[in-house]
């Protein structure tokens, strides 16, 4: 699957779209701009704990990431210098 990423709006179309990274699915929950990046959610486990508004733990939630986006030279997602795989929808 190829994921042509001219510009931000075609970016924002891999909202959605699951990845696999360091052997691990994440979906790709929003696009930065400044950058551009993907910021990834893990599918698989829920690791990270999460304060309330007092600092206190009380719930596991997903972990995210940011991932750098790299593009080829025709213009496509370089996810072989990204190191992650495009999953079926």
């Amino acid at each position: 699957m190829t994921l042509l990423i001219s510009d931000i709006e075609s970016l924002r179309s891999a909202i959605g779209q699951r990845v696999r990274f360091q052997n691990v699915v994440f979906e790709i929950i929003e696009i930065l701009e400044d950058g551009p990046s993907f910021v990834l959610q893990n599918c698989e486990e829920h690791t990270s704990i999460q304060p309330d508004q007092h600092g206190e733990a009380h719930r596991r939630v997903p972990q995210t990431m940011t991932l750098p986006v790299l593009m080829t030279t025709d213009g496509s997602l370089d996810t072989d210098g990204m190191a992650i795989e495009l999953l079926l929808k």
